[in-house]
């Protein structure tokens, strides 16, 4: 069982990081867009020190060194999130958002592994533990866990690990408005996860029950593994056309809703050229360069079309049958 007091070890232990210098908070600048086409709210974060920071991907070394198989203690918040010996949780050396934290397997696993009952299961509990009941006011804190699974996914480490982070105040998802006034489902042939039909790229979005006894492993799971049977679908289809297109995806989970979102690259084309994990596909992309931000601005449906390029068209309205292999 998750301690109650999380949400405070995180926040001293955060402090404590940071004025020791162990953790590093990027500068960055922020504002809310909406897309006029699609009215999707988008929050882009400039930060342009980071592009000075090396890409792990690039980095011949990255895979030899573990950063999360001896962490800097520093780091830890706990070795044993659950009593059980199963996952720690460390923050983030380089955070963008204050006190972004990382779920990690205790022992080595692969981050292109799925998830397990158990991986949700805990994260879940982790946001209960954040968060509390107050999830319905959008002036509350409010955090997302996100997974980046797969080479073309956004990841930049192969240990597996899930990330959690506080949202942006009075910041709305698409997801939220998609989800807004629907009971929990489980998809049938009749009734496909939702997605947003105004929205160029494919995404699969599930809502939770309000009360979280009503939600345990069986029930994450269940929602969990439906979403990734239309996520794969995409690499099935595309086999002929992308052979070498290998299985990637994001998972982003609220106390509201869960989402998939298969995969096709890590960076977008032009004009924009962003490097995009799971935060983009709920609206909040990080901007490297003043130009980008300045093209942005003037054209925030280039956002849309960025996290098309890296993902798949979206299906909304069509059954299985429609885009299945």
């Amino acid at each position: 069982m998750i301690e109650e007091n999380l949400k405070q070890k995180i926040h001293d232990k955060f402090v404590a990081a940071k004025k020791n210098g162990h953790l590093k908070v990027t500068h960055a600048e922020s504002k809310k867009l909406k897309d006029p086409q699609t009215t999707t709210q988008y929050w882009v974060t400039f930060a342009p020190s980071l592009a000075l920071k090396p890409d792990a991907n690039k980095n011949s070394d990255s895979k030899a060194e573990d950063p999360f198989t001896n962490p800097d203690k520093e780091l830890v918040v706990t070795e044993d999130l659950n009593g059980d010996g199963e996952y720690k949780l460390l923050l983030n050396k380089f955070p963008v958002v204050p006190e972004h934290s990382l779920l990690v397997t205790s022992e080595f696993k692969d981050q292109r592994s799925a998830l397990t009952p158990s991986d949700l299961m805990t994260a879940y509990n982790v946001l209960c533990s954040l968060q509390g009941d107050k999830d319905d006011d959008v002036t509350c804190e409010r955090y997302l866990v996100f997974y980046n699974c797969g080479p073309h996914s956004g990841s930049s480490q192969d240990h597996k690990h899930l990330q959690i982070m506080q949202m942006p105040e009075k910041f709305i998802p698409f997801q939220d408005v998609l989800c807004n006034g629907k009971d929990h489902f489980l998809p049938t042939f009749n009734a496909e996860p939702l997605q947003d039909d105004k929205v160029s790229f494919a995404h699969f979005v599930l809502p939770l029950p309000e009360s979280s006894d009503q939600v345990d492993e069986d029930l994450l799971a269940m929602c969990y593994v439906s979403l990734m049977q239309r996520a794969l679908t995409f690499f099935q289809d595309w086999t002929n056309e992308s052979p070498e297109l290998t299985k990637s995806y994001n998972v982003l989970l609220t106390k509201k809703w869960i989402c998939v979102v298969p995969r096709s690259h890590a960076k977008s084309g032009p004009p924009l050229m962003l490097n995009i994990n799971s935060t983009g596909y709920c609206g909040m992309i990080l901007v490297k360069d003043r130009e980008k931000l300045e093209n942005l601005t003037e054209d925030p449906h280039l956002v849309d079309k960025s996290l098309l390029q890296c993902g798949f068209p979206n299906t909304a309205g069509q059954k299985p049958t429609e885009y299945h292999y």
